[in-house]
Order: structure tokens, then C-alpha cells, then sequence
């Protein structure tokens, strides 16, 4: 078993963006909660700390979506690396999103903004902790580990990620993601037993279906404005299933499921 066979086979997958996050904080509990609610899988970002804890959040700093500068001892550029796990817990990676409304949910009447206060603080989840969580659902997950070429942690993200995952028992609920496919090669000698699926997001490699199997993927995750008919046909007859990201109308959803995409990876989830 791996991850696609958590899913029927002719069925097409709606998945998470950072959680649900049009309706709550992206990347944080309360998203992935909603998430699994409303979706098949869902998707998250994996950086470190400075004392190489692997953590939830996209950005490489903390300024958009922490109330970080309410913090005198930190300093910018907020750079996530630069401080400890136990440091990073001061921040509430929820306040943001009740002031920005960034998806205009709370101006809709969508979302309740005093459901979104009851919620209070929003820490900063680890990788671990999320995993125990999800692993009482056997909830698949799509792990995307960002690039950490310039950091102390590039030769061994790959193994503490991993680590994490069979720690969990959740090998067979895992799909690892990157942009860095040196990454994806390592998955792959580390646990041949995880799936690992390529991201593309400026233009697609030459001579696209050999390097996707030189890299042993069984999925390839192209942006949106790569994609049309062509590619996803012509993947998926190569036994190659194709992950969009990020799609949010629903006709442009539809349209790229009738052309055979697998997955779309969306930041607005349907009631």
C-alpha cells in the first residue's frame, strides 16, 4: 500500500492548500481541522527552527502571518531559522488572519469572527505534533519540504522529515513534495515505500516524462498556469497522476477533472 491507495481509483481529489485556509489561519490546527472536513487530503509546508525542529509554515519569515513584531526581541528580517522552537511558541500565528481577512470571509459573513476569536492562540505546529493528529484519522497528507540549500539544514531535512513519518506510522498517508526534486531522490533511497511527487511551478523540464521517472515519482504537481489538457493527458497515459495547485474557481476545477487532473490543490474548500 502507499498513498494513492488510500483513494478509489477513478476518484478526484479535492486537497487543502496550507489547510482551509480561507476560513482560518493557513498552516495552523485549527485550518487542518476544517480541512478534514471538507477535503481528501491536504497539504502543508515543513521548515526548521534554528534547533533543527521541523515546523509548519510557507514563508522563510515570520512577518505575514505571526504577530511577531509585538516582540522586541525579535528582529528582522524575522527569519524562521534564526529562532528556537520554545522561542517561536511566544507567537500567535492566528491574529493575522482576523485582521487581514485575506480571502474576505469575514466581510462575506462566511466565517464568524467571533468563532475566529474564540479560537484564541494559534501556535506554531511541529511536524510531529500534527502527524499524531492527523494519524487518528489516518488523514492523507501531502508534506511539502521547502528548499533549505542555503541553510545549515539541507543534508539532513530530508532524514528528520522521514524520521518523523515512519515515527508516526504514517508512511502509507504521506506524499512528499518539493521543488527541490535532489530532495525527492533522497525520500526515495531513504524509504522507497513513501511516494514523492515533483512541483514545477516556472516551466517544465525538458524532456519532462524521463526525468519524472528518473525520479521515480509516481505524481507530478505543475502550477496552474503550466497546465492544459495536453500535459494531463499525456502524464496520465504514462501512469503518471497530475496534482494542480492553486485553483480556486470552480468551473476552472471542473474543467482541468474532464481533462483527467487527479488532484486539485485549492484554497477554497466547498460547503
Amino acid at each position: 500500500m502507499g498513498f494513492w491507495e488510500n483513494f478509489k481509483k477513478d476518484k478526484k481529489l479535492i486537497v487543502a492548500h496550507r489547510g482551509a485556509r480561507s476560513v482560518r489561519a493557513e498552516n495552523t490546527m485549527s485550518a487542518f481541522i476544517e480541512a478534514i472536513k471538507k477535503s481528501d487530503y491536504i497539504e502543508l509546508d515543513v521548515a526548521f527552527t534554528k534547533d533543527a525542529v521541523a515546523v509548519i509554515i510557507h514563508d522563510n519569515t515570520l512577518e505575514r502571518t505571526s504577530n511577531v513584531k509585538d516582540f522586541p526581541e525579535f528582529k528582522k528580517p524575522y527569519k524562521v531559522i534564526d529562532y528556537t522552537y520554545k522561542q517561536l511558541q511566544k507567537l500567535d500565528f492566528g491574529e493575522w488572519f482576523l485582521k487581514e481577512d485575506p480571502f474576505g470571509t469575514i466581510k462575506s459573513g462566511r466565517v464568524d469572527i467571533q468563532e475566529l476569536k474564540a479560537l484564541k492562540i494559534q501556535r506554531l505546529l511541529s511536524l510531529d505534533k500534527l502527524l499524531k493528529f492527523l494519524k487518528k484519522y489516518n488523514f492523507p497528507v501531502n508534506i511539502e519540504i521547502k528548499d533549505a540549500s542555503k541553510t545549515p539544514f539541507d543534508k539532513i531535512a530530508v532524514k528528520n522529515i522521514v524520521d518523523i513519518i515512519e515515527e508516526n506510522v504514517m508512511v502509507n498517508y504521506v506524499l512528499i513534495s518539493s521543488f527541490n526534486h535532489k530532495y525527492l531522490r533522497q525520500v526515495h533511497k531513504i524509504n522507497p515505500n513513501i511516494d514523492i511527487a515533483a512541483l514545477q511551478e516556472d516551466e517544465h523540464p525538458k524532456d519532462l516524462v524521463k526525468r519524472l521517472k528518473r525520479l521515480k515519482v509516481r505524481s507530478y504537481h505543475p502550477a496552474f498556469h503550466l497546465t492544459n489538457t495536453e500535459l494531463i493527458q499525456n502524464l496520465t497515459n504514462e501512469g503518471i497522476f497530475v496534482n494542480i495547485f492553486t485553483v480556486n474557481d470552480k468551473n476552472e476545477k471542473q474543467n482541468l477533472f474532464d481533462s483527467g487532473a487527479k488532484s486539485i490543490i485549492t484554497d477554497i474548500l466547498d460547503d
